[in-house]
């Protein structure tokens, strides 16, 4: 059970990060007319939103992983 877990805690983030990558357009440049991967600004924007989201749900993934597993 810890190893799916593990796998899950893993994947869980990237999944989310990729989401994030595709849905960054939809979300924040509602009304702009530009896309974020042509312009320096606005795509380390994107970046840094990717990976504030993907290293915050590792984090909690694997403090959620290493409490469960403490427990058995």
């Amino acid at each position: 059970m810890i190893i799916f877990f593990g796998i899950l805690a893993i994947v869980l983030p990237i999944a989310a990060g990729v989401l994030v990558w595709k849905r960054f357009d939809q979300i924040f440049l509602k009304t702009a007319d530009t896309n974020s991967n042509d312009h320096l600004p606005i795509y380390l924007k994107k970046l840094a939103a990717v990976s504030i989201t993907t290293a915050f749900l590792l984090f909690f993934c694997f403090q959620i992983l290493f409490i469960v597993s403490g427990q058995s």
